[in-house]
């Protein structure tokens, strides 16, 4: 976490870990969902953090007076009563205002459910609503429950606009706090009456979203954080549940700590993959590598390998169809350190190829599949004599075993390698695209492995990897790959 950038602690640990350390401090940011959903308690928590660390609190309500909101926070452990918590609330009513002889919409503000100017009011209006909020400042910390409520301050969306950038100044500027706007979620209506989301999540500085969605049969709550200026958070979906202090939000962590599993690791070259995978591809252990098709893999499973030959593993490649050994010989001129081609590793006893479609007749250390005089778990055994690395990269392609192989036979050796071949400095990796072969077995290759990591490109040409399964890991966490003319050839982000 960068601990110099100025941030606010959320009241909740797991928010404030997907936030990188909590809200930015002075910056408004909208709170948005359906009823429900927890927007208000999560609010109320965020100030009762405020008021542990000695902070001035405000909580502006447009829909509950003082008496309805203790009844909806009584079940919490908020201390509504603090000297540095000002509660109030506004709203508008019909009334009569000075310039006006016509009924129209006024301002009732309540304390402690006392009304305060009778008679003749000011009009509910963008101008009027500010400038008496600004009686309350300064304060460190604000939020305005909900809105929705202020929605009928102005038919015309732009005025509606302007008199919500009024109160984001307001309240960023003149208070100089750090504010939570809170706001029904996005619909239209049968009114036709404004969506009030539409000119909040613009102009503020971050969105906070909540909502409720089936889950085995019931309804269960969930949060995210579609936007947070100036903060790297995360962006996934987490489970809000309700405890004594509020809003809990889980799971804090989707994968057991790293220092829970003893197990040694191998980088996989890219400092943004290793963090996601808790330190690189983890040895004595299988990983399935997931692609569509389309996304580029080999690369990646050449940077992998120079990382292996670096440490002084040795690499067992059964490749795909169109991974030629002219294409090899590129991939290690391009991104393996310390080797020139593939004769060289071949012959220095680094390289061992399974090969399922003769591509590679001509090499040494190419071992065929197709023989019908020799089984795929003696030439492994074969391979382990040979080898005289600390542990080998198995880098298998499953297409070219279910090619090669019956789907029984897959099987077979595949629990075999698992079992009894698969050493502590080893790594599994099968390279696997589920579309090619039938649904039982794709989803067996998943079953099978300990992590799974998937790469795919989306319609716009873009390529993105999330870790789907690990034992230890930022289990559905995900990245973007970028291809950069420097070393390692990939980034993520």
């Amino acid at each position: 976490m960068d601990t110099d950038r100025a941030v606010v602690a959320t009241g909740c640990a797991t928010l404030d870990q997907v936030l990188d350390g909590g809200f930015p401090r002075n910056r408004s940011v909208l709170v948005t969902g359906g009823p429900g959903t927890g927007k208000s308690t999560l609010s109320m928590q965020f100030l009762q953090e405020g008021i542990r660390q000695g902070e001035e609190c405000l909580f502006v309500s447009t829909e509950q007076t003082p008496a309805e909101l203790r009844d909806s926070f009584a079940p919490y452990d908020f201390d509504l009563d603090h000297d540095d918590l000002t509660i109030t609330s506004i709203h508008a009513r019909p009334g009569y205002t000075l310039d006006a002889e016509e009924e129209q919409l006024t301002i009732e503000t309540l304390e402690g459910d006392q009304l305060i100017g009778e008679g003749y009011s000011a009009p509910f209006s963008g101008k009027y609503v500010t400038q008496l909020l600004g009686r309350y400042a300064p304060a460190d910390r604000v939020v305005v429950d909900s809105v929705s409520g202020l929605r009928v301050m102005a038919d015309d969306y732009d005025v509606f606009r302007r008199a919500v950038l009024d109160l984001i100044r307001l309240v960023s500027d003149e208070f100089e706090a750090t504010a939570l706007l809170v706001a029904e979620g996005n619909h239209d209506d049968d009114g036709g009456q404004l969506s009030v989301v539409d000119p909040l999540q613009y102009n503020v500085h971050g969105v906070v979203r909540l909502w409720r969605e089936r889950k085995g049969g019931e309804y269960r709550r969930f949060i995210d954080v579609m936007k947070m200026r100036g903060i790297d958070h995360d962006t996934r979906s987490y489970e809000v549940t309700f405890g004594d202090g509020g809003v809990e939000v889980i799971p804090f962590r989707r994968a057991l700590p790293p220092g829970a599993v003893d197990q040694k690791r191998l980088t996989t070259g890219i400092e943004a993959f290793d963090a996601l995978l808790s330190g690189g591809f983890p040895r004595g252990d299988s990983v399935v590598l997931e692609h569509d098709g389309k996304a580029n893999i080999d690369t990646l499973l050449f940077t992998a390998a120079s990382s292996a030959f670096t440490r002084d593993m040795d690499l067992v490649l059964l490749p795909r169809v169109n991974t030629s050994p002219r294409r090899v010989d590129t991939l290690v001129a391009n991104t393996v350190v310390n080797f020139d081609d593939v004769q060289e590793l071949l012959e220095s006893n680094r390289l061992f190829v399974l090969d399922a479609f003769g591509a590679w007749e001509n090499y040494e250390n190419v071992y065929d599949l197709r023989a019908d005089d020799t089984e795929m778990e003696d030439q492994l055994r074969a391979v382990r004599e040979t080898s005289a690395g600390d542990g080998l990269l198995l880098a298998l392609n499953t297409e070219a075993k279910v090619h090669v192989l019956n789907e029984r036979k897959v099987r077979r050796i595949r629990y075999w390698l698992q079992s009894r071949f698969l050493g502590p400095d080893d790594i599994l990796l099968d390279v696997h695209n589920p579309n090619v072969m039938t649904s039982r077995m794709a989803e067996f290759y998943i079953d099978a492995a300990s992590w799974v990591i998937s790469t795919w490109l989306d319609e716009n040409g873009l390529q993105y990897i999330r870790l789907e399964k690990g034992i230890t890991g930022d289990v559905g966490g995900l990245r973007l790959v970028e291809y950069v003319d420097e070393y390692p050839p990939i980034r993520m982000k």
